[in-house]
């Protein structure tokens, strides 16, 4: 009677040890895959964070969120901005010579020594006194902007004209010029992350000047 008890009471407390190694296991098994769905949302959310960035558009007066994955296909569309933000920084100007100062600082940011070498060519021939003398406003109307993203560093392609908006009359200029972009980290000055090199005109002769009513008129 003893030894069947006993038997029974053996068997009872296997059976209990085999419970609790069963408990034990599934607690184990069920905080490693809670640990490892923990730490997989943590990468996913951490590396979807990285993957984020912002980029300005439209000169920089909006901001939209792009991918990192989509980048390559924005590039083109980011490549042309940039350089018409940087057209528009040097040619577009107005009889005020803070303002030139400024727009000259911008553009600065958007490329290398070409661009102030530029620049300093124009101001030594008496360009922006002579805007500055006769109240011209200078304006820019890009035609074109032509890329190459086969191999870096991008060459690029302007074309375009210059207007001179005088009291009495404007003055149409053709504009031809090149230049070659590279990556760069993106900034504040300079939000996609391209930088002119060796930029050069080519071609800045006049076309037309014509009487500035008879613009107006048909504008």
């Amino acid at each position: 009677m003893n030894a069947n008890f006993n038997f029974r009471y053996l068997r009872n407390i296997e059976s209990s040890f085999r419970l609790v190694r069963i408990i034990v296991c599934i607690v184990i098994v069920g905080s490693i895959g809670f640990a490892s769905w923990a730490t997989y949302l943590s990468y996913k959310n951490s590396r979807e964070s990285r993957e984020k960035i912002y980029v300005l558009d439209n000169g920089g007066k909006s901001i939209m969120l792009a991918l990192a994955q989509e980048q390559n296909a924005n590039r083109p569309a980011e490549a042309r901005d940039h350089v018409k933000t940087f057209l528009k920084l040097f040619f577009n100007q107005e009889p005020d010579e803070k303002a030139i100062d400024e727009n000259m600082k911008q553009a600065a940011y958007l490329g290398d020594e070409s661009i102030t070498r530029h620049y300093l060519d124009l101001r030594e021939k008496g360009f922006y006194t002579k805007l500055l003398q006769g109240n011209t406003i200078q304006k820019i109307m890009i035609d074109s902007v032509g890329l190459d993203l086969n191999k870096s560093p991008y060459y690029c392609s302007i074309n375009a004209r210059i207007l001179l908006v005088r009291a009495t009359n404007i003055t149409f200029r053709k504009l031809k010029a090149d230049c070659y972009l590279i990556d760069a980290t993106r900034t504040d000055n300079n939000p996609h992350g391209f930088l002119i090199e060796r930029f050069r005109v080519t071609d800045n002769s006049d076309i037309e000047t014509i009487n500035r009513d008879q613009y107006e008129m048909h504008r």
